[in-house]
């Protein structure tokens, strides 16, 4: 059974249970600090067990930044690997592939929180740029498949496992200012419709960039 939103009702579930744990950890590191909070604590006050919790998140400082226990979306690596929602351009499907693998992003009360929580405690800052590398390692190896059988990249001219890189870390930025986009105006900034937009616009604002470029 599927909701109006598309989800199933298991993946709704799954969502809301992440969602709480996460904002549980977030209320009480910024509270009482995170050297003073457990995971027992977190799992409580979210009504979860504590093995719960690692389903989800392997540490208390993922869940802060609400980074989950997987590292990137098997689905959507593979349907970029099938090339099953191949828009045939490469700078938009490894944008939305980026996107994707990310999570869900938050929304501008969170997003704050999550900054301030980082402010406070540099440990959350430092494991934040681990886990967003991790998955920036695993989309260049999965673009750089995608880029040998380009034929463009078939002359040896550049290094692939280089441009499959710099086109992850690329795209990466795209995400990163709709972000930035969506939480700006305060009022709107929880709307699933303003982020969608946001980084449909910067996904265009990057392709129009690198067409003036060329």
């Amino acid at each position: 059974m599927t909701s109006g939103t598309g989800e199933t009702l298991r993946t709704r579930k799954q969502r809301q249970t992440r969602e709480a744990i996460h904002h549980a950890a977030l209320r009480r590191v910024l509270d009482e600090g995170i050297d003073n909070v457990t995971v027992a604590e977190i799992s409580a006050e979210a009504n979860v067990s504590t093995r719960t919790f690692f389903n989800y998140f392997p540490t208390k400082e993922d869940a802060v930044l609400g980074l989950p226990e997987e590292i990137a979306d098997d689905d959507a690596i593979e349907a970029f690997i099938d090339r099953e929602c191949s828009s045939g351009d490469l700078v938009t499907d490894v944008s939305h592939l980026v996107r994707s693998v990310f999570a869900v992003t938050p929304n501008g009360e969170t997003f704050e929180r999550i900054r301030e929580a980082m402010t406070r405690h540099p440990q959350l800052r430092r494991r934040q740029l681990q886990r967003v590398t991790a998955i920036e390692q695993r989309l260049s190896r999965t673009v750089a498949g995608h880029l040998r059988t380009d034929h463009r990249f078939s002359d040896g001219d550049v290094d692939v496992d280089d441009a499959a890189r710099v086109i992850v870390m690329v795209c990466s930025s795209a995400m990163r200012l709709a972000i930035q986009n969506a939480t700006r105006n305060d009022a709107e900034a929880g709307s699933a419709e303003t982020a969608e937009h946001a980084f449909d616009q910067a996904v265009e604002l990057l392709r129009k960039v690198i067409r003036k470029l060329q």
